[in-house]
């Protein structure tokens, strides 16, 4: 028998990044605005405009409104808020249809476990990644493109399906570091291209082990690579 595992990245890939990032910056406007009396609003939409401007969000917002609040408070509002994220319909559907198909779901994601974890609960994603099947790199020395989490993955699945031939499959986005480990242990490679909205912007002019092995412009169309 024949059974299908596909790992999926989190950020920019099951759902767009900078919707965390505007989430974030929610709440750094509330503690802002409460603190120091500012409008909420104003403070949002100035730490969008640096962000987009590319500077420091956090250490601009200071000088604009002439506030001491320290970068670090700042930082830990946005990376530990609960955050209020979504799925898109496409991305549901597709959850769907491969589960229906008995395909093994995983995460393999790069993060701080407690940010990478809220944001897994707020996408609901529980419903379709059984938890064994997420692997957060908090680790540096796990940081992709190295093997671990891939590994740990195979390993697991190869002992949990011993009378099964498995096929290994990564969804993911950034092509400096999210591929060469699964083109390595021979897994397809699908690449989510870009819609405009990612934080990190895809490079394509690597060596050919860097790069997918397929490239989609909509989530979608995996289930008829898979």
């Amino acid at each position: 028998m024949c059974k299908k595992v596909v790992c999926f990245d989190l950020d920019d890939t099951l759902y767009k990044e900078v919707d965390f990032l505007k989430s974030g910056y929610r709440k750094v406007s509330e503690l802002v605005g409460k603190r120091y009396g500012i409008d909420t609003s104003d403070v949002y939409h100035t730490l969008l405009s640096l962000y987009f401007l590319g500077e420091n969000p956090f250490v601009r917002l200071n000088e604009k409104y002439d506030i001491d609040n320290s970068i670090e408070d700042y930082l830990n509002v946005y990376r530990y808020h609960q955050p209020s994220i979504s799925l898109s319909d496409d991305t549901i559907a597709t959850l769907n249809f491969l589960r229906d198909k008995d395909v093994i779901l995983g995460i393999i994601t790069d993060g701080r476990i407690t940010t990478q974890n809220q944001k897994i609960e707020a996408l609901g994603l529980r419903e379709w990644f059984h938890i064994d099947n997420i692997y957060i790199n908090e680790e540096p020395t796990h940081f992709k493109p190295n093997h671990w989490s891939f590994d740990q993955i195979m390993f697991r699945c190869f002992e949990q399906y011993q009378e099964s031939n498995l096929t290994f499959y990564y969804v993911a986005d950034n092509p400096r570091k999210d591929f060469l480990a699964p083109n390595q242990l021979k897994w397809g490679s699908i690449c989510l291209l870009d819609d405009g909205r990612n934080i990190h912007k895809q490079e394509f002019n690597l060596l050919k082990e860097y790069l997918p092995k397929k490239r989609v412009n909509d989530i979608r169309e995996i289930i008829n690579i898979i």
